[in-house]
C-alpha cells in the first residue's frame, strides 16, 4: 500500500490531522505535510513533489485540496488515490477574490491573530460553537501556521486556475467527502466534483460544517481506510 500523505487547509498545520491519524488502521503509512509558504499553488504543489516518494496516496483538505489537484495535474502518473475534502475544483470567484484581499490586509496590518477567532464560528456546524478543544486548536494551530504563510497562502489561492479538466481526467480511486452544513465549499460543489470523477465516491458527513478533520475525525477516518482499501 502507498504511503498516505495528507494536506491541511489555510491557517492549519499537520496537526490538523492528529485525531484522524489516530483513528486510521495501523497498515495505513500516514504522513501529514505543511504546505510551503508559496504564494503560487502549482509551486508549492511541485514542492511537495519534490520531496514525496515516487508512489503516494493524496488527501487535501480544502486549500490543501486546491494543491492536491494541482499535484494530479503535475504527476498523476505517481498518485494512486486521491481524496479532496471540503475543498473545490473551481478558480475564485470576484466576491472570493475580494474577501480573501481583505484578510489579506488584515494580516498584512497586524491584525492576523483576530481572523481566526472570527471565522471559527463561521466554519463550524452550530453544534460545536462553544467547543473549547477546537477554538483552542484553532488558535494554536493559526499561531504556529502565521501570518507570512496566511497571506502567501490567499495570493496562491487568489491566483490558482480551475482544473475541470483535471478531475475529468482523474482515474486513480477517488475520494470526495464534505460535511452537509459546510458553508465555505458546499454539498452542491462537490456533487459536481463526484459527477466528473470517472472513479468518484461522495461521501457526506452529517451535522459536520467545513472543518472535517477537527469536527468528524473518526468517520472521516473509517471514510479514508474504506478507499485506502478498495
Amino acid at each position: 500500500m502507498a504511503p498516505l500523505l495528507l494536506l491541511p487547509g489555510l491557517s492549519s498545520t499537520p496537526e490538523l490531522w492528529d485525531a484522524v491519524r489516530a483513528a486510521l488502521p495501523v497498515g495505513i503509512n500516514s504522513t501529514a505535510l505543511a504546505n510551503p509558504e508559496l504564494d503560487d499553488v502549482d509551486r508549492i504543489a511541485a514542492a511537495i513533489l519534490a520531496a514525496a516518494p515516487p508512489r503516494f496516496a493524496l488527501a487535501g483538505f480544502s486549500f490543501g485540496g486546491y494543491v492536491a489537484l494541482a499535484i494530479a495535474a503535475q504527476a498523476a502518473d505517481r498518485m494512486e488515490r486521491l481524496a479532496l475534502i471540503a475543498t473545490g475544483a473551481n478558480a475564485d470567484s470576484p466576491d472570493a477574490s475580494a474577501s480573501r484581499a481583505r484578510l489579506t490586509e488584515l494580516a498584512t496590518s497586524g491584525a492576523y491573530a483576530s481572523i481566526d477567532d472570527k471565522m471559527t464560528r463561521f466554519l463550524l456546524h452550530p453544534d460545536r460553537h462553544a467547543d473549547e478543544a477546537i477554538h483552542a486548536k484553532r488558535s494554536r494551530m493559526s499561531r504556529d501556521y502565521g501570518a507570512a504563510a496566511f497571506i502567501a497562502h490567499q495570493r496562491a489561492a487568489m491566483g490558482r486556475p480551475a482544473r475541470d479538466a483535471v478531475l475529468a481526467s482523474i482515474r486513480v480511486p477517488t475520494l470526495i467527502a464534505v460535511g452537509r452544513e459546510d458553508r465555505v465549499t458546499p454539498l452542491a460543489q462537490h456533487e459536481e466534483m463526484a459527477r466528473r470523477v470517472p472513479a468518484a465516491e461522495l461521501v457526506v458527513f452529517e451535522k459536520c460544517g467545513h472543518l472535517v478533520p477537527i469536527e468528524a475525525p473518526v468517520k472521516l477516518a473509517t471514510a479514508i481506510a474504506n478507499w485506502m482499501t478498495q
